[in-house]
């Protein structure tokens, strides 16, 4: 409370001292209407009185010492900014580059499959059986009646204890233009830096779509995706022998 003090009694302290001119100004008014300026005399007075109470008035070392106030900064000692102010349209532009630049070129493909709540129960139980194999992630549109609590009851059930990776990622259904679920992606890590309509390049992954196993899906890669031949023969050999 002290240090905000002293700067309003201040203003207070110069109005008083304004005080004994405009009471002598005012005794100088005989009758209504007719006001008599103060001789010279009364204003050498009035000048007397002011100037001895600004002699009264503490200095700015006895008001640091009774109130801890310091006085008033130097404009010149102000810090100033070390660097100028950041550039919005610099920073939007590294904002869009960002996803291609935080692509890790050493990351492995991922086997992904995209799968829906509707489908039925022998569906998902050939898949999460395969996709545990595989190390494939199940990867949902979103949550089950908005609730998180009701969506984790309903992964419980599906996996049935089994070891699977599950994601909730609605960008990646646009992202790999899938309309049909169960969808088998294979998605190189590229395919991370999607286009401006939310989609991947073509040459970044390789899906199959329709209600078969995983096995399939990645027999039918191999035999008809020359260039992604080797990665579905990689993951289908880890679910016919049962490799982690």
């Amino acid at each position: 409370m002290s240090k905000y003090r002293i700067p309003l009694l201040l203003p207070l302290l110069f109005l008083a001292l304004t005080l004994p001119l405009a009471s002598a100004q005012e005794r100088f008014s005989p009758q209504q209407g007719a006001v008599r300026l103060p001789t010279d005399e009364e204003i050498s007075k009035a000048q007397a009185r002011a100037r001895e109470a600004m002699n009264r008035l503490p200095s700015v070392d006895g008001i640091e010492q009774q109130y801890g106030v310091a006085g008033m900064p130097k404009v010149e000692s102000v810090p100033k900014p070390a660097a100028p102010a950041p550039d919005i349209a610099r920073i939007a532009e590294k904002y869009e580059q960002l996803g291609q630049a935080a692509i890790d070129q050493n990351a492995q493909p991922d086997l992904l499959v995209l799968v829906s709540l509707s489908m039925p129960k022998e569906a998902f139980d050939r898949l999460v059986a395969q996709a545990e194999r595989a190390g494939a992630t199940l990867v949902f549109r979103g949550l089950k009646g908005d609730s998180m609590t009701k969506m984790g009851e309903e992964v419980q059930k599906i996996l049935g204890g089994r070891n699977v990776s599950v994601a909730i990622h609605p960008p990646a259904f646009q992202q790999f233009s899938v309309t049909r679920v169960p969808a088998v992606v294979i998605a190189r890590p590229r395919a991370g830096a999607v286009l401006e309509n939310g989609c991947s390049q073509p040459d970044t992954f390789v899906k199959v779509s329709g209600d078969v196993s995983l096995d399939y899906a990645l027999d039918y890669i191999e035999r008809k995706s020359p260039a992604w031949a080797p990665l579905a023969r990689y993951y289908r050999s880890k679910i016919v022998r049962g490799i982690d």
